[in-house]
């Protein structure tokens, strides 16, 4: 195992994988600032992107960046 005394910085990033990415691919590679717990009924989360911009998303579209 690796042990570390160094700070570490983790980050989310938003990477749309859909077949509407048209009208969200300028949110594509943005931080995110929050997600949401529970899924909606088409089992997605609202995420809020670092710039306030609020996007519906599936859970494999958060990713480490």
């Amino acid at each position: 195992m690796l042990v570390s005394n160094n700070p570490v910085s983790l980050s989310w990033v938003f990477r749309p994988d859909r077949a509407d990415q048209d009208r969200i691919a300028e949110h594509a590679g943005k931080p995110i600032h929050a997600v949401q717990r529970q899924t909606d009924d088409g089992n997605r989360v609202e995420v809020v992107l670092v710039d306030g911009v609020r996007v519906q998303a599936y859970r494999h579209e958060v990713v480490l960046g």
